[in-house]
């Protein structure tokens, strides 16, 4: 590391001190309850939202890209009523990419509303039309796969009945997974193949929660690497390991593996079952060191950050255009540090900006004197000893600005891969 970088993370580290085809209903079910069903928090909104007030007539509102439209017929509402679609944040654990957030939740309609999805070329990259689904999350946090919706290959399409509004978008039920979507030179992850699909009590349990399950070794055909570099190791089997390649500069990789013999237990008749399918992931290949978050739905790459350890506690700040971000963890060791008081056993502290607003895990209420600490916490993965070891993690959670007693949030999650300046 250059004079001059040393010098810019340990001034930073000094201000932180200071700081178609009709889908159908399925006549089978999975006997037994899955052990995890998936559950995540909110997506955080992105954006600007579309707006239109409808009444007793009807109308239709669509986002300007006409990703996603609602078509609300003749009689669904009695009186004018306001109906909105907002982007919120993606969700690795079940969308091909985009979620938007209907409103009015809770609204009692008294037809379905008609929700039409435009799938694009990258909703379907490495994979086929065959395996999307609309999906969305109920307030528990479960999300469910819609079986009832029409699939339109010529026009691109996916149709749905909707007599609720929450999160929606789309899914595609066979894929790769990865812990995360950008990965570090050098860093080895685990790569796993897996089907999402539904879990039903019963016939009138309506739409299902989804589920992964598990691929067997012998449904795989290939593991390889379509471009990018790098290398894979685990043979024929769901779970790889993939390795980056050693690069000073950020670049993307596609992974592909070709499975067979794939039965979707929900809609075993729907086209794309069985035979041979190949399925893709791309990763972006990030410089050795990284940091990268995402606040109030933007996302950003440090351009200087800096770790260092004093008296046992780990000191990290980082710096991109428009945003700067700092943590201070009163522990070292490997695991979680949930956000809250230093003096308490693995703890954190975070800080972070949004618009040049400041926003922290913790705040004081106006009104009972009361400290209020946000759900979140930093999560060391690796830590490297002094002079240049490697610290790598993550980070999530909620973040606060309080002026004349109101108070805002904001959401924060990012993932770092630094070295540690002392």
């Amino acid at each position: 590391m250059n004079t001059q970088k040393r010098f810019i993370k340990f001034f930073l580290l000094a201000g932180l001190i200071v700081l178609g085809i009709s889908c159908k209903k399925s006549d089978t079910h999975t006997p037994g309850k899955p052990a995890e069903p998936i559950r995540t928090p909110p997506g955080q909104v992105m954006g600007t939202p579309t707006k239109a007030t409808i009444g007793a007539g009807g109308g239709v509102i669509a986002m300007p890209d006409q990703y996603i439209s609602l078509q609300v017929p003749a009689g669904a509402v009695d009186a004018d009523t306001e109906f909105s679609i907002q982007e919120v944040t993606p969700n690795a654990a079940v969308s091909t990419g985009r979620l938007f957030r209907i409103l009015p939740e809770g609204i009692n309609l008294k037809k379905p509303v008609e929700i039409t999805f435009r799938y694009t070329d990258a909703d379907i990259a490495g994979s086929s039309e065959d395996y999307l689904y609309p999906c969305y999350q109920s307030s528990d946090g479960l999300w469910h796969k819609v079986m009832d919706c029409t699939l339109d290959k010529a026009n691109k399409t996916i149709k749905v009945a909707a007599t609720h509004f929450s999160d929606w978008g789309v899914f595609r039920d066979i894929a790769i997974h990865s812990p995360k979507a950008e990965i570090g030179a050098n860093e080895e992850i685990d790569l796993e193949a897996f089907v999402l699909d539904e879990y039903t009590e019963n016939d009138k349990q309506g739409d299902g929660v989804l589920a992964p399950s598990s691929l067997k070794p012998e449904q795989i055909v290939e593991w390889k690497i379509v471009y990018g570099g790098g290398t894979i190791s685990g043979g024929k089997n769901p779970k790889i390991k993939y390795k980056a390649p050693d690069t000073n500069q950020k670049t993307e990789v596609m992974i592909e593996v070709t499975v067979k013999n794939v039965v979707k237990r929900s809609d075993p008749k729907r086209p794309g079952n069985g035979g041979l399918m190949i399925v893709r992931r791309t990763l972006t290949i990030l410089p050795e060191e990284y940091v990268t978050w995402t606040i109030g739905g933007k996302k950003y790459t440090g351009m200087f950050f800096a770790l260092g350890v004093f008296d046992g506690h780990a000191i990290f700040t980082a710096t991109a255009v428009e945003s700067e971000i700092a943590f201070h963890t009163n522990g070292t060791k490997l695991g979680k540090y949930s956000f809250g008081k230093l003096d308490d056993p693995k703890k954190s502290t975070f800080s972070g900006t949004d618009n040049l607003v400041t926003y922290r895990s913790d705040y004081t209420e106006c009104d009972t004197y009361k400290h209020v600490i946000g759900e979140g916490a930093v999560v060391f993965e690796t830590f490297g000893e002094s002079g240049g070891g490697i610290v790598q993690g993550t980070f999530e959670g909620t973040l606060y600005n309080i002026k004349n007693c109101d108070v805002t949030a904001r959401h924060v999650v990012g993932t770092f891969r630094v070295r540690r300046t002392y």
